[in-house]
Parts: structure tokens; C-alpha cells; sequence
């Protein structure tokens, strides 16, 4: 059912942006709403009878109103999408996950995902998850990665594959083209991460996040930019992208974390998840996957040492 809200400006209000006075007000009252949620949700917001943008600066006195709709609960459902299943048996699937493909359903993107994918081709083998639109999934990568991920395909390997991640048990080895040269030919990244205290859909390296470790071995220096292998000790979102980043070396064609993403003719970042080592979950036998760079990485790789990019 359709909630509609009304209420007046209050001078701890007045001055400020719409949003923020609705956020404000959304947060005295407890309801669960935010300046995010207003824009992707496209609300319309009245001012005193009169339709408003977000940006509009409010006064005292001014009468707001809108209306939230209930969002529609989100379901996964069986669509044709294209990936490559590498390797499959009765307990897991690894496959290939090209640049551009979201792995779950979410606000904004409901469908073409992986998860669509794998339904359409394991849907009978795939077992159920707690938000009905992660079914099989285990380990994530971010749309704009490519390269392996195992998928459960049921009960009994999803927990245990579960907790072999939680452990660290399973090894996933990631190849990036990042700026600039890195003078070591080694590295180790130690610093925590946690929500971006400016953009809260983004993540930084900040004191009081989870701890954080990534370590790096340069496989080549190029032209402005470095070539390079990186092992994960811990598995926090977007940690590659934040940490390089910090270290002032984001990833290639990273439009989130690079203040010049550039042009580098890629549909996605340059990096990839490469190699993954890990036990199986039924008889524990030790199991290793590898995939070829996708063909615009080594697109990348090869203007790179030529000097034509």
C-alpha cells in the first residue's frame, strides 16, 4: 500500500537541499528512506503544491509531500545469458564470468544477471538461498570483473564451500593492468576498509574498517601503466579496486575508484579472476582452475607494449 507523508520545514531544516531535509525527516520518525532512494526510485516531491527537485533549497514553513510506493519483492527467474561453464559435477560448477554481467538480481538491475543464467542452464541442480536471488552463489565479483567463480550446486556444497571461504581455504589468484610503475616487484597492501565517508555506496580505506590485506608481484612494467599478479588475504568488497587505488594505482578503466578512468577501449576494468585453488566440497581433493586473459585484456596488454595506446 501506497504511504503518503506531509510536513513543515523547521528552522534546523531550513537552508538545506530537499533530500536532505526528507532525510532528516525520514530519520525522526524512524522510517527506513534515503536521499538515494528518492533520486533511483525517481519520487516526486511537491513544495508547497508545487513539483520540486531534489537539489531545491528549502525555507521555513514549506509544506512537503510525497508518496512511497512499496518496492516489488525482487524474484530470480530461468533467462538465457552467456557464460562459459568450464568444469561442472554433481556438487559444483566453476565458470567464467565475462566483463559487464551482474552475478544477482538487485534493485535497478532484475534481471540478465548470472544468477538468471545459471537457472536457465542448472536451475534443477541449484539449491535454494535465504533472499531467493543468490541461489548456488557462494563468492561474488564485482559487473565490471571478469574471470572464475564456483557455484554450489546443492545443500551440502553451498555450506561447505561457504566456509572454506570464511577459512580461507580457497585461493583466488587476479591479473590487473593498473597505472603508473610500481618500483617493487613485490608488495604487500596492509591497510582496513570500510564505507566511504563521503559516498556510502563506495568503500575506502578508512581507521575504523575491517582489516584488509592484499598482496602483489609485478609481472611487467609498461608504458605509464604495470602488469601485475595479486593474491587476496581477505575478502572485503571492492578490495583490489580500493586498496590499489589508495596506493595511487587504480585499476585500469576503474570508474569509481580513478579520478581519470581514461580510455582504454575495455568493457569492464582490467582485472581479472584468473586462477582458483580450493578442496572439494565433498571429498576434499584439491582442485585448480586457470583461464586465458579475456581477449581485451590482452588487447590492452599488447597496445601497452607497443606504445600505441
Amino acid at each position: 500500500m501506497d504511504k503518503r507523508f506531509t510536513f513543515t520545514i523547521n528552522p534546523l531544516s531550513a537552508g538545506k537541499r530537499l533530500d536532505q531535509a526528507i532525510t532528516l525527516y525520514c530519520l525522526d520518525g524512524a522510517i527506513d528512506f534515503s536521499r538515494s532512494s528518492l533520486k533511483s526510485r525517481e519520487i516526486p516531491v511537491s513544495v508547497n503544491g508545487k513539483a520540486e527537485k531534489l537539489s531545491y533549497k528549502v525555507r521555513e514553513g514549506d509544506l512537503i509531500e510525497f508518496v512511497i510506493t512499496p518496492l516489488k519483492e525482487l524474484k530470480a527467474f530461468p533467462q538465457k545469458v552467456d557464460f562459459d561453464i568450464i568444469y561442472r559435477d554433481r556438487d559444483i560448477a566453476v565458470i567464467n564470468k565475462p566483463f559487464g554481467l551482474t552475478v544477482h538480481p538487485a534493485r535497478g538491475h532484475e534481471d540478465n544477471t548470472l544468477v538468471n543464467g545459471l537457472l536457465y542452464y542448472l536451475g534443477g541442480n541449484l539449491p535454494g538461498s535465504s533472499d531467493g536471488i543468490r541461489p548456488g552463489i557462494v563468492h561474488r565479483l564485482d559487473k565490471d570483473t571478469a574471470g572464475l567463480m564456483i557455484i554450489a550446486l546443492n545443500e551440502k556444497s553451498h555450506r561447505k564451500l561457504t566456509e572454506d571461504f570464511k577459512n580461507r581455504n580457497i585461493t583466488k589468484i587476479y591479473h590487473a593492468v593498473v597505472k603508473g610503475n610500481l618500483q617493487e616487484g613485490f608488495g604487500r597492501i596492509d591497510c582496513p576498509i570500510g564505507r566511504s565517508r563521503k559516498n556510502r555506496k563506495l568503500m575506502a580505506v578508512t581507521p575504523d574498517g575491517r582489516p584488509s590485506i592484499t598482496e602483489y608481484r609485478v609481472l611487467e612494467n609498461l608504458e605509464g601503466h604495470s602488469y601485475i599478479e595479486i593474491g587476496l588475504l581477505t575478502g572485503r568488497t571492492h578490495q583490489i579496486r580500493v586498496h590499489f587505488s589508495n596506493l595511487g594505482h587504480p585499476v585500469a578503466g576503474d570508474r569509481l575508484y580513478s579520478s581519470a578512468p581514461g580510455k582504454y577501449g575495455l568493457t569492464g576494468l582490467a582485472l581479472c579472476s584468473k586462477k582458483i585453488s580450493f578442496p572439494h566440497p565433498r571429498d576434499g581433493r584439491e582442485m585448480s582452475f586457470e583461464i586465458e586473459l579475456p581477449g581485451e585484456m590482452k588487447m590492452l596488454l599488447d597496445k601497452l607494449r607497443s606504445g600505441k595506446l
